[in-house]
């Protein structure tokens, strides 16, 4: 597992001519606009009568919205990076949930496989195998 601490420190790396402070503005400021292009986007959806995709919009919006305020609080120093946060979250989560692969093929002891009943030929069935019977002739 990794160090929590880790979680605590500011980034060792930095884009070239930036303070470290500027990079999650910048990346706030994206994320803004993003989430006002998406709103937009969701009143032409409701205009045009589409509730569900302009719900779906303005539910993602909303979390481009929240994604830029968590990016403002590490820029000002109140909280630590939010997609490594995330992806600790998920890595706690996936191994607290964690289920060993089982394998599901039959063993030799279980006996023969089952045989699946066979469908009864319709004649729309006959008529193809005839048609392809004759082809073969041709062919």
């Amino acid at each position: 597992m990794p160090d929590s601490s880790s979680k605590d420190q500011p980034p060792v790396f930095t884009f070239q001519g930036s303070t470290p402070a500027e990079v999650p503005l910048e990346i706030a400021r994206i994320h803004l606009v993003e989430a006002k292009q998406l709103l937009e986007r969701a009143e032409e959806a409701e205009a045009a009568d589409r509730l569900e995709e302009a719900k779906l919009l303005k539910h993602v919006a909303a979390s481009r919205k929240q994604t830029a305020d968590e990016f403002e609080k590490v820029a000002r120093g109140e909280a630590s990076d939010p997609i490594v946060a995330e992806i600790l979250d998920w890595q706690e989560d996936i191994a607290g949930n964690y289920v060993p692969y089982q394998s599901t093929y039959v063993a030799p002891d279980d006996g023969p496989p089952v045989e699946l009943p066979k469908k009864p030929k319709t004649p729309t069935d006959i008529f193809l195998g005839f048609l392809a019977w004759v082809g073969g002739w041709f062919a």
